[in-house]
């Protein structure tokens, strides 16, 4: 089944299913999909595709979609255009859950494949042959030993490394922020490296991440998943696996905005933030002024 608030998000939807083997149930438009979201819906795959913000319904059709993952009702799929990402991530987070982020036709075509290959098939014969002209996306490698024990350094216990607390005393502040303001030049050196040498050759969307919310930490300053996900200097629905796969090996955790309850702030864990400060620390690296 496929909710959509456009003509072109449905159509797309459609046609990614029906290239896989699905059978389309029904194909509707978001508003009003609450009457038609039962959670005991005989299909295997709800396809949600929404490009704007409709408030409250918005807000209550994911949480029905996340309930029903978590219930082992059906799956869902949720292409969300970048200005709403935010909002979804507030409202989903279970792994029957996928996220696409624009209309990222491959990405769209990996996770329903996926889907369709791996549910009851209760509505549709399923083909396992892809689309002719495509191939899957690359998997994404596991995260090394070494980085979920925090990058294979040893870590100094008693100290709170690289976090401003009230307490800190000036020079230990005006530190911190130095080191804030190098590892920003930083990043704009491998942005700098991409552009003269091309995207694809250097990419490495986790050490992105991790080297942007360390900076953000030392500033104090709370990013949201859609800005995180400009940061890893990949497609969004890649960044998203990425601070998924993060996520789960403890070094990133969600954190709600307490201004805005349709939002939500990926942090570093304590955990992390020491890794990164060992590794500062026993790394030589230029340091400002």
């Amino acid at each position: 089944m496929i909710f959509s608030d456009s003509a072109d998000g449905a159509s797309a939807a459609v046609r990614h299913a029906e290239a896989y083997g699905g059978r389309v149930a029904a194909t509707l438009p978001l508003t009003g999909s609450l009457d038609r979201l039962d959670p005991h819906l005989p299909v295997d795959l709800v396809i949600i595709d929404v490009s704007q913000d409709h408030g409250e319904p918005l807000d209550e059709l994911l949480r029905r979609v996340d309930r029903a993952a978590r219930h082992r009702h059906f799956s869902s799929v949720v292409v969300a255009a970048p200005d709403v990402l935010d909002i979804v991530l507030a409202r989903v987070g279970h792994e029957d859950v996928d996220l696409v982020v624009g209309r990222d036709s491959r990405a769209l075509e990996e996770v329903i494949a996926d889907r369709l290959s791996t549910e009851g098939n209760v509505l549709q014969g399923f083909r396992p042959n892809a689309t002719p002209g495509t191939s899957p996306l690359p998997a994404m490698p596991p995260l090394p030993d070494t980085l979920t024990r925090g990058l294979g350094l040893p870590l100094r216990e008693e100290r709170e490394a690289y976090r401003l607390d009230a307490g800190d005393e000036p020079e230990a502040v005006e530190r911190m922020m130095l080191d804030a303001a190098t590892i920003r030049d930083m990043i704009r050196a491998r942005r700098m490296r991409e552009h003269l040498f091309g995207h694809g050759l250097f990419a490495d969307p986790a050490w992105d991440i991790l080297l942007d919310l360390t900076a953000a930490r030392l500033e104090g300053r709370p990013v949201a998943v859609s800005s995180l996900c400009i940061a890893a200097a990949v497609p969004a629905t890649t960044a998203l696996r990425w601070i998924k796969q993060l996520t789960d090996a403890g070094l990133l955790h969600r954190v709600a905005d307490p201004e805005d309850g349709r939002r939500v702030f990926i942090e570093l864990t304590d955990r992390a933030a020491r890794a990164m400060g060992e590794y500062f620390d026993a790394v030589p690296w230029p340091r400002r002024g």
